[in-house]
């Protein structure tokens, strides 16, 4: 143990090297997708919030919008349960980072315990946690509706 721990210094050095190196050589750049993109949201408290995935994203600068193909958006409890609450489908999306929104012309599937519902032309806002839906809207309910005609 103690030859470990007096020789472990030297160790890292060598690791530290070649990890600046790497940095040195590679680059990250807007202009080339990112392949299994994933972005997550934690609350002030750490919890998990939402994630945002797809199989490709394309960062814009300009607009600092991310384009997404195949997105999954994961929305949770925002607790310590870590509840996965509803999940948001769409082949093609636009994440708005600075106004926690996703928008898109595209088709959706919003699933949920009590509903599930698709469409088209969508918008989500987290902070108010809404999906608007503008065309096709189509609506199953999961509960019981009792007295609905009385």
């Amino acid at each position: 143990m103690i030859f470990f721990r007096q020789r472990f210094p030297f160790l890292l050095f060598p690791l530290a090297a070649a990890v600046v190196a790497f940095a040195a050589t590679s680059q990250i750049s807007p202009d080339k997708p990112v392949i299994n993109f994933r972005l997550p949201n934690f609350t002030p408290e750490g919890y998990r919030s939402w994630l945002v995935r797809g199989s490709q994203a394309q960062y814009l600068p300009t607009n600092n919008e991310v384009d997404v193909k195949d997105l999954t958006l994961s929305l949770f409890s925002g607790k310590s349960d870590d509840k996965l609450t509803t999940m948001i489908l769409s082949p093609a999306a636009k994440v708005l980072p600075d106004k926690s929104q996703v928008i898109s012309d595209s088709t959706i599937r919003v699933i949920n315990d009590d509903f599930e519902a698709t469409g088209t032309g969508w918008r989500y806002d987290h902070k108010e946690r809404r999906t608007t839906i503008d065309k096709k809207v189509r609506v199953t309910l999961h509960g019981e509706i009792n007295n609905f005609l009385k």
